[in-house]
């Protein structure tokens, strides 16, 4: 999700800061186009302080989120007046995870975002959606992610690294000949 949200972001020249769990990752990120000190740790909740130093104080538009925990409160601090909140984890909410409402002082938006029920709900707006992106494809303007297939005998190591982390691509499963 954070190659193709760099893709996003460089398509709409939003300036853009980003967080990555290892070095490679973050190596990865670089090598797509962010600059390196706007290439923060996700392991450590110091990419908060870092972003900060980065926009002297004033935080950011949007925040991509996909991190749990204490982590969303020290995203949900960084957004500037009128900001808005992208939430793909759904960790904390199945797990009903509650946050402090103070954030939301500075008129700030936190979404929710589940493209399964966006499919199952709203049908005509996904496909509309995926033919605007799919265009954008088209016109060279996205290009797809990188991939590693495995072997359907090999699926359980395929879960082992995406459950590990280890992954920088997108897994692929290659079903029985």
């Amino acid at each position: 999700v954070g190659q193709a949200a760099i893709q996003y972001a460089r398509h709409v020249g939003a300036e853009i800061f980003a967080t990555a769990g290892t070095p490679e990752k973050r190596e990865l990120v670089a090598l797509l186009g962010v600059p390196e000190d706007h290439i923060l740790d996700s392991r450590s909740l110091a990419f908060a302080d870092g972003i900060r130093h980065l926009t002297d104080g004033a935080g950011v538009d949007v925040v991509l989120n996909a991190l749990a925990g204490e982590a969303i409160e020290k995203s949900l601090g960084l957004l500037r007046p009128f900001g808005r909140f992208l939430e793909l984890g759904k960790r904390d909410f199945f797990e009903g995870t509650q946050i402090g409402l103070r954030p939301f002082r500075n008129n700030i938006s936190y979404f929710g975002i589940d493209a399964d029920q966006l499919i199952a709900e709203k049908p005509e707006l996904g496909r509309r959606l995926f033919a605007e992106v799919g265009q954008l494809f088209d016109q060279g303007v996205f290009t797809p992610l990188p991939y590693r297939v495995f072997d359907h005998d090999d699926a359980v190591e395929a879960f082992r690294q995406m459950q590990q982390s280890k992954h920088i691509c997108k897994l692929v499963i290659a079903g029985p000949p």
